[in-house]
């Protein structure tokens, strides 16, 4: 069986609408983990920080078939990390749909965001996982990074940080 190929870009415009389904399509499978109710409010979220409501750079994963995954890119001493240090980048949304998991792809997006990272100059790439992402730490620990030790309660969920030296 070929292996398919991704191209990383960053989005068009009129994809982000696309990209936050395929994060929520992404996403879906840790619903189980939010107490009953919270799931929609998680999903907003979700939906605002893929369509950059809350800031950040779209950058996609595209195949023959479409997107198949996502990342959003937070440079350095922007106004709105209000969870880093100003000269840190970060990462939220680390989306891979379900069929393109443990294909590297999620390596190829994050690879992706530490390459912007050390051109913006940053310090440090981080990230908030939630503690019961098993997958995502997966993907986090093979590229490097490590728990920082500090963790933030984020919708009544445990997140860690996690953090690599640039």
């Amino acid at each position: 069986m070929k292996k398919e190929q991704h191209q990383i870009r960053h989005a068009y415009l009129e994809e982000y609408e696309g990209a936050s389904l395929v994060a929520l399509e992404a996403y879906q499978c840790l619903e189980f983990i939010y107490p009953p109710g919270l799931w929609p409010s998680m999903q907003k979220m979700i939906s605002d920080a893929s369509q950059l409501k809350v800031g950040g750079e779209l950058l996609v994963a595209i195949t023959n078939e479409g997107m198949s995954g996502l990342v959003v890119y937070h440079a350095p001493n922007l106004d709105g990390n209000r969870y880093f240090p100003p000269n840190w980048a970060s990462v939220t949304v680390l989306a891979v749909l379900p069929k393109y998991r443990r294909s590297g792809l999620g390596s190829k997006l994050l690879q992706t965001c530490l390459d912007i990272a050390k051109t913006d100059r940053a310090h440090v790439l981080a990230a908030l996982l939630n503690s019961r992402m098993v997958g995502a730490k997966r993907v986090f620990d093979k590229n490097g990074f490590a728990e920082s030790g500090c963790s933030r309660i984020i919708s009544g969920q445990k997140h860690n940080q996690y953090s690599l030296i640039l």
